[in-house]
């Protein structure tokens, strides 16, 4: 299997504060990965890093063997587009329909013809179970509803990777299982991704791999079956005592 991302000793502080410390890993086509830990353990700020959403750190992010934060803007802007983000806020462009929403992006950098880009952004949107909705305004629509547009929109660039970041976070309870169920979806498709997620269950049914992070470091790592069952590491089993009651 190839490395689609490899992280080797990154580093990233806020002033004295270390955010990132040494962090490394690398994630395979396919894959899914999940970060878990408490708030403030960095993995946000990790998976910003990883499409130099966030800059100033040391060390090494790879995509595809190009280095993420040695590019030049054109061929970091080149790398952004194979890689998806859905944030934990929507932001979806309330004056735009949201077929509007779906389709700016692919437009503008005009990555198919126009009717192409529709017609695959009216697919999406079935898919994630939205298609009466592509004329609606955000506005009108549920959180969970909002966020199953954001990873549609996510989507029509055709990423090669999905990053979520905590992509169910700022739902109502009751609206988290239709933004997993859409997740779930995209994993049995085979899309890789990396999730930041407090969802522990989704991590241990989804996830291949699973990072548990604290501190700023990876403090224990290992298949979803090793970290759920199997870890002995007493931080480890602390949080996941708390997050699984």
């Amino acid at each position: 299997m190839t490395n689609v991302i490899e992280v080797k000793h990154l580093h990233k502080a806020f002033g004295t504060n270390t955010v990132l410390d040494d962090i490394n890993f690398t994630v395979q086509k396919g894959e899914k990965v999940a970060l878990i830990g408490p708030s403030g353990g960095g993995k946000s700020t990790l998976l910003r890093c990883l499409i130099h959403l966030e800059g100033g750190y040391s060390g090494e992010v790879n995509f595809e063997g190009q280095p993420v934060n040695h590019a030049s803007k054109e061929t970091l802007q080149k790398l952004r587009q194979k890689m998806g983000f859905v944030f934990q806020q929507f932001n979806l462009f309330p004056h735009m329909t949201v077929l509007e929403n779906i389709t700016f992006a692919p437009k503008k950098l005009k990555i198919d013809d126009p009717k192409a880009i529709e017609a695959h952004a009216h697919q999406l949107l079935e898919e994630v179970g939205l298609a009466n909705k592509a004329n609606a305004y955000p506005q009108s629509l549920s959180g969970g509803q909002q966020q199953r547009v954001a990873i549609a929109r996510a989507l029509a660039m055709k990423p090669e990777v999905m990053l979520f970041d905590e992509p169910t976070s700022a739902l109502d309870p009751e609206m988290v299982g239709e933004v997993l169920g859409v997740m779930k979806k995209l994993a049995a498709d085979g899309m890789t991704m990396i999730i930041v997620t407090h969802e522990m269950a989704f991590a241990r049914d989804v996830a291949d791999q699973v990072l548990f992070m604290d501190q700023g470091k990876i403090a224990d790592s290992g298949t979803a079956t090793h970290i759920f069952k199997e870890t002995t590491n007493p931080r480890t089993q602390e949080f996941l005592a708390k997050m699984m009651d």
